[in-house]
């Protein structure tokens, strides 16, 4: 039944995730692969598509609707986030553009940053490809070898998948959690 579930929706639930952040999701997506519980083929295809257009979408938000809406905005954390974005930018713009992917809960008020900067939309488009190529293989791969080293660990894990499941599961809602706390925390 378990089977049934990840084989419907899991492809589904790495793509949206994959689009709002992702990094957890993702890894979740190559262990599961690893698990043979998704194609790591799709996973990867997932997740490319996924973060490219999850990227594209809020560089052009922020490039229609970002100064106003970073105005606008009542928490003070984007505006920061906007503010030195803009900096970085100017000072070290290739590697925020190649970097920011990288960097967990600053993806999306970056994005917003950038499509509010001057930075012309064919270069981002360049680099969020190669960029967004990087980056799923990278996180992809990782989880699938670490499913890889849980296998030689734990054995059959077949007759553990539930409670692997429901591992995956909590550590990426404490994950999230915990972003979530740490940058309220850090912006109040």
């Amino acid at each position: 039944m378990l089977e049934v579930i990840i084989a419907q929706y899991g492809l589904v639930a790495v793509f949206v995730g994959t689009f709002l952040e992702g990094e957890i999701v993702v890894i979740a997506g190559g262990l599961l692969a690893r698990l043979e519980f998704l194609s790591l083929t799709w996973v990867l295809i997932i997740a490319f598509v996924a973060t490219f257009a999850g990227d594209q979408f809020f560089f052009y938000l922020g490039r229609k609707k970002g100064t106003a809406f970073l105005e606008k905005r009542h928490r003070r954390h984007w505006r920061a986030r906007a503010e030195k974005v803009h900096d970085l930018i100017h000072n070290h713009q290739n590697k925020i553009l190649f970097g920011y992917r990288f960097l967990y809960g600053l993806r999306i008020p970056t994005l917003f940053a950038i499509g509010t900067s001057e930075l012309s939309t064919k270069k981002f488009v360049l680099l969020n490809l190669i960029n967004s190529a990087v980056w799923s293989v990278i996180f992809v791969l990782g989880g699938y070898f670490f499913g890889e080293f849980f296998a030689l660990l734990v054995g059959n894990v077949k007759n553990y998948e539930k409670e692997v499941l429901i591992g995956v599961v909590v550590v990426a809602l404490i994950v999230w959690l915990w972003s979530i706390v740490r940058n309220r925390e850090e912006y109040n």
